[in-house]
């Protein structure tokens, strides 16, 4: 995992990424805190790149590719910033892989959501042998297909992905799901309906909008030749499926005179960039909005209860005064959004929209080194570390390091800042 910022206001945008990895999966996970997670996109033109989550495209680490990019497009300049992210979005396109690079790709993809349904399964079938007493093998299928139609019912309202129209699994990739079949419901004694089931549900998952948890998330942030003020826009991947790049766009920032003038954003881990910005846990919020809609529930209940021994006439009762009782705590809700707005983050943001490019690169900094923090002094793993990373983009200054670590001693090799000057010069 990780943790990156990114803050905009007129002047400039600064990023900020750790520079932890984690290998592996629980229980076996490796943790290093030397990854490289922001890159200039262009050599010569104000724009940037960092990327979160997984962190090679079909194999291919995203370092060297992001640099290939960069080498290849060499002074090709864009408008805007959406059309660096449309000409990134063909690149990886054209990116090779083999066969089997491929059928490793619908393993991340697919691994954890079918880990998480068998784990769901087995914990119905406690609950079950807990409430009888006893359970037959023979009721386990069943209860593993009601489980997978509920899933494949939710994803069925989902819209499909960009550029996918069907959920039929493609030929190829039937081995690897009857792989991970074996692998996660080998206790389930899978029938052929069960396994039938899952392989249609591996075909909703791969075709519609709804990424794995083994994603890449991709920031592309500077400034155009024909934008004075700078853009955001990020995008999430999941690599290529069936020939195509599925991918899920995430809201774009777009800073205006007349709009927004200033944004502070986390990617991946952002529980603290959160914290600082709303002044409330997004946990403990979310907890208390948990606890006001259960205690409404409860006193409701209590109330009908008292006027009505019967349990038919409560239970319409209750059901008559649902809608009023949904308004009730949405309005809650929204009330207490508008007093963090009005308390805390807007009075950041208007701080943020006056920054120098120094004080945006600090701040960017210190929410990255927060993040860090909290997971070395709390039981989580320490899924954030390592030095920081921090760059500032600006129209005039262009892509501008405030500070970047190197995996070789500086004072030892001076003829690589000598080669990149050259490169440097040669290219303007």
């Amino acid at each position: 995992m990780t943790a990156e910022i990114a803050i905009l206001n007129k002047m400039a945008v600064a990023l900020a990424a750790d520079s932890a990895v984690t290998i592996g999966r629980p229980p076996n996970i490796k943790i290093y805190n030397t990854v490289n997670k922001i890159f200039e996109l262009s050599s010569c033109e104000p724009v940037g790149i960092m990327v979160y989550g997984r962190l090679d495209f079909m194999g291919v680490p995203y370092e060297p590719l992001i640099k290939e990019y960069r080498r290849s497009i060499g002074d090709l300049k864009f408008d805007y910033i959406g059309e660096y992210v449309d000409h990134f979005k063909e690149y990886l396109k054209t990116i090779t892989f083999s066969e089997e690079e491929s059928r490793k790709n619908i393993v991340f993809c697919l691994a954890d959501r079918f880990s998480e349904l068998s784990q769901d399964i087995e914990s119905a079938l406690i609950r079950r042998i807990r409430d009888d007493g006893k359970f037959l093998k023979s009721k386990i299928n069943g209860m593993a297909q009601t489980a997978i139609r509920a899933e494949i019912t939710k994803l069925q309202r989902a819209s499909f992905a960009n550029g996918f129209n069907r959920v039929v699994l493609p030929t190829g990739y039937t081995g690897v799901v009857d792989i991970l079949i074996d692998r996660h419901f080998e206790h389930h004694y899978p029938n052929k309906a069960t396994r039938e089931l899952l392989h249609k549900l591996a075909g909703y998952l791969l075709a519609k909008d709804e990424l794995s948890g083994s994603r890449t998330g991709i920031v592309i942030a500077g400034f155009g030749q024909r934008e004075m003020l700078p853009t955001l826009i990020s995008f999430e991947t999941d690599g290529i499926i069936d020939g195509k790049l599925k991918w899920h766009a995430e809201p774009a920032v777009d800073i205006k005179r007349s709009g927004p003038e200033a944004e502070i954003l986390g990617f991946a881990q952002d529980d603290m960039i959160r914290s600082f910005l709303d002044g409330v846990d997004p946990y403990l919020r979310d907890y208390f909005e948990e606890l006001i809609e259960s205690s409404i529930r409860t006193t409701t209940d209590m109330l009908f209860g008292a006027f009505t021994n019967s349990d038919d006439e409560k239970g319409r009762a209750i059901n008559a005064f649902e809608g009023t009782l949904k308004k009730i705590v949405a309005d809650l809700k929204d009330k207490a959004d508008e007093k963090i707005k009005t308390s805390s983050s807007n009075p950041i943001r208007d701080m943020i929209r006056s920054m120098p490019k120094q004080e945006l690169a600090t701040l960017a900094t210190s929410l990255v080194e927060v993040t860090s923090l909290k997971r070395k002094v709390s039981r989580m793993q320490e899924t954030v570390g390592g030095e920081v990373d921090v760059a500032v983009i600006s129209k005039s200054e262009g892509f501008v390091w405030i500070q970047r670590k190197h995996y070789f001693p500086s004072e030892l090799n001076g003829r690589f800042f000598v080669r990149q000057k050259l490169a440097t010069e040669q290219r303007r």
